[in-house]
């Protein structure tokens, strides 16, 4: 029988991260004109808190703990909206560390050198050299791209090796998005099809999903119970209620899936891809759907800008995107599909 309940341990850890989130990064950041510290300010401080080796283990300087650790804390990184660059720093780490690339491995552990998230688009080549088209998320003054591929293949490329880099406007808040075209770029470290990479970055991502379905719920359940109209709380009316209901039965439903996808993952279940694809799949469904309701709860004012609710919309796409969008985790799930029994006549 497997427990999805979270032990002493990992409640400490993350009521640990949500209480520095909640005071160094709220998602009340993302607001125009914010004062405070942003994302990248605070790298050195999640670095130096050893959230980046949570998940590494011993032998390659982290703390050995597990994938499971690694998906509750990116669960709370979805509940405040960060961006890609923690993920692609915790899976750089794991690809220099298992190409050898001690220095370098170390270096990014302690943030001395950053790393971008490289999203491949359509085909592309990755190991000792990397051709293809990607897209690089805030790759502005990173020292290097991670590009991960379906097969678990994985390469660490120098971002000023990168020939052809346009910038691309994009709608997510405070997120730079750049188009990049390589071709015959040199890795710095590199990891061979076969590896865990892929499935790992979606489960990640996956767990970024569940956080904002969470998030969502909460948001927009605070706002039903203080809202006022017609002398009740707007709560308490039907089609609000319902909105309510539905946000949280599919929050419960995406962690528990990301819950049960990561400890399966983490004991080495054969059957542990199919259900890191469905977990991703399924999160990104609710996350998005959860974010609209929760801006139509918020009623006019949640078209404002003022509204933290449309955040949550545009961080869903992005996370939607990592790894491959909706679309592809169907195409990946019908592929992977177990042979179902045959009826007896």
């Amino acid at each position: 029988m497997v427990d999805l309940l979270m032990t002493a341990e990992q409640r400490q850890i993350v009521e640990s991260v949500a209480g520095f989130l909640e005071e160094n990064l709220p998602v009340g950041r993302l607001r125009p004109h914010a004062k405070g510290r942003q994302e990248r300010d605070a790298m050195p401080d999640m670095a130096a808190l050893g959230w980046f080796l949570l998940g590494l283990d011993e032998a390659h300087g982290g703390l050995g703990m597990t994938v499971t650790e690694e998906a509750l804390i990116f669960r709370e990184f979805g509940r405040f909206l960060l961006g890609p660059g923690p993920l692609a720093t915790v899976l750089a780490l794991r690809v220099a560390a298992l190409a050898g690339a001690v220095d370098l491995s170390q270096a990014i552990a302690e943030n001395r050198l950053t790393v971008a998230l490289a999203n491949p688009v359509g085909a592309a080549s990755i190991g000792a050299q990397v051709s293809g088209t990607f897209q690089i998320f805030d790759g502005a003054g990173a020292d290097y791209c991670l590009v991960i591929g379906e097969g678990g293949e994985a390469a660490l490329i120098e971002r000023a090796g990168v020939a052809e880099i346009a910038l691309r406007r994009s709608a997510v808040d405070g997120l730079v998005l750049e188009h990049a075209v390589c071709d015959q770029v040199a890795a710095a470290a590199s990891v061979a099809s076969g590896s865990d990479l892929y499935v790992r970055l979606s489960l990640l991502a996956a767990a970024m999903l569940s956080g904002v379905c969470e998030a969502t719920r909460d948001l927009a359940t605070a706002y039903a119970k203080v809202r006022v109209q017609f002398g009740r709380p707007i709560g308490s009316f039907q089609a609000i209620k319902h909105k309510c209901a539905d946000m949280a039965l599919r929050a419960d439903a995406a962690t528990n899936l990301v819950n049960f996808a990561a400890v399966t993952l983490a004991a080495g279940q054969h059957d542990a891809p199919q259900l890191v694809t469905s977990a991703k799949l399924l999160t990104a469904r609710y996350a998005l759907l959860s974010a609209k309701e929760t801006i139509q709860v918020h009623g006019g004012i949640g078209f404002t800008v003022e509204c933290d609710a449309h955040h949550f919309l545009k961080r869903a796409h992005l996370y939607d995107l990592i790894g491959g969008g909706a679309f592809r985790q169907q195409q990946r799930l019908l592929a992977d599909a177990l042979p179902l029994p045959e009826l007896a006549a």
